[in-house]
Formats: structure tokens, sequence, C-alpha cells
């Protein structure tokens, strides 16, 4: 009668421990989801574009650098 005692105590043991790791389980699969998701939304944002148009007064060139110089007539 021991023998089946301490067998079904552990029986209830294991299924208690699988069952906090199956939780654990599905609990990491969503959260996995949920960041995968907020990466996409925030990989999908749109972005400002900034366009710069440069004239000379006196039709000549004007030379824009990347650094913010303008060189123009030249």
């Amino acid at each position: 009668m021991d023998n089946d005692s301490l067998a079904t105590e552990l029986l209830h043991e294991v299924k208690r421990t699988s069952k906090r790791w199956f939780i654990m389980w599905i609990i990491t699969i969503a959260l996995l989801f949920a960041t995968n998701i907020a990466w996409l939304y925030a990989w999908c944002l749109p972005v400002e574009t900034v366009t710069t148009e440069l004239s000379a007064d006196d039709d000549s060139n004007a030379i824009y650098s990347g650094n913010g110089d303008v060189k123009i007539g030249g």
C-alpha cells in the first residue's frame, strides 16, 4: 500500500510540474510573437524625409555638400 501512495504522489507531482512548464512554454511563445509583431510595426512606420532644393538667383550652379556647405557658382 505504501508503494501505491508513493507512486500516485509522484504522478501528481510530475503532472503539476509538467503543467507549470507547459504554461511557461505558452507564455514564452506568446512573448516571442508579441516582440516580433512590435518589431514589424516599428520597422514599417513611415520615416520623415527631408528634401532640399537649392537654386541660385543668377542661374549659376549651386552645389550642396552633405555637411551643410553651399557653393554657388563654382
